[in-house]
């Protein structure tokens, strides 16, 4: 069964009608508010020991493995990462609005063909237009095959205030996941670590969160956030089917929970047309090569 098309050209026309705000209100609207984490320029610590929330949280007794990759991975051998345990991936579609990930269209089409569960992200550059940054996005999407049922939702990954304040990064990333959730009927996941705390403030954790945190026991959590539902735990995984380091990720509970929250079809879930539902071999992307450094959050990657 050939599951429907979320981004097309119906998606593509939502996104271009009028968003009901813009940056010019929505900075000003949190600043009259107080709402903003810091008021000022802000860039991040690059040293990644910001911990403002103070909360780790760990995860559940069953978690599901996974990686993101991007065009530094190369060419990857999907149905090979699959045997080897890999349920889900993201691939990286752009940073910004200079780089287009040259990988990411072999990359959807052939998480797809292996039976992986498939997510994409996007690098947000918030010194760049947020909402054409979003329309990048979908149009890769599109260009790509589409965001399908079943396929995870749109990530934006948050790692820099690109030299903007607090207010212009945070105003951006409203128009960014209210344009991406308007074009796919889904509302974005969030990709960040602690060390943005400062920057995005508190305002976002209705979304899905996809905590960085390398090397520790249990994720520390950004502000405003109590759970995640990805954690990518380590930047130096090595697995089947991809050369090189690769970031390696969890989803926090059981294969049948990915599934429900990629939304894949029933009959899809019950093994017809869809997604692989088995999870062989989940213990095998859990490996770092020697030396990987530990107890560190990304910066940038």
């Amino acid at each position: 069964m050939q599951t429907p098309a979320i981004v097309g050209g119906e998606a593509a026309r939502r996104l271009r009608e009028p968003l009901a705000t813009n940056v010019a209100a929505l900075v000003a609207a949190a600043t009259a508010a107080g709402s903003l984490g810091c008021s000022s320029a802000a860039t991040l610590d690059q040293s990644c020991s910001q911990t403002a929330s103070g909360l780790d949280a760990c995860p559940g007794n069953s978690v599901v493995h996974g990686v993101d990759v991007s065009t530094y991975q190369g060419a990857i051998v999907w149905s090979r990462a699959r045997a080897a345990g890999v349920a889900f991936a993201f691939a990286r579609v752009s940073d910004g609005l200079t780089v287009r990930d040259s990988q990411f269209a072999d990359n959807w089409s052939a998480m797809k063909d292996a039976g992986v569960l498939r997510g994409a992200y996007q690098f947000f550059r918030a010194g760049e237009d947020p909402l054409a940054q979003a329309s990048l996005a979908v149009s890769a999407l599109d260009e790509a095959g589409g965001l399908l049922a079943g396929d995870l939702p749109v990530v934006m990954d948050m790692e820099t205030s690109d030299a903007q304040s607090s207010a212009m990064v945070q105003a951006g990333m409203t128009i960014w996941l209210e344009a991406v959730t308007r074009a796919t009927g889904r509302r974005p996941i969030i990709y960040t670590s602690s060390a943005t705390s400062s920057v995005i403030g508190s305002g976002f954790a209705d979304y899905a969160l996809w905590v960085a945190n390398w090397g520790a026991t249990c994720p520390s959590m950004p502000s405003g956030w109590s759970t995640w539902r990805f954690w990518q735990y380590s930047d130096r995984g090595a697995v089947s089917g991809i050369s090189g380091s690769v970031d390696l990720d969890e989803f926090d509970g059981p294969l049948a929970d990915l599934l429900t929250f990629a939304g894949v079809p029933t009959s899809d879930a019950d093994g017809a047309d869809g997604p692989a539902v088995d999870a062989p071999n989940t213990d095998a992307p859990r490996t770092e090569e020697a030396g990987s450094p530990r107890h560190r959050q990304p910066c940038t990657q």
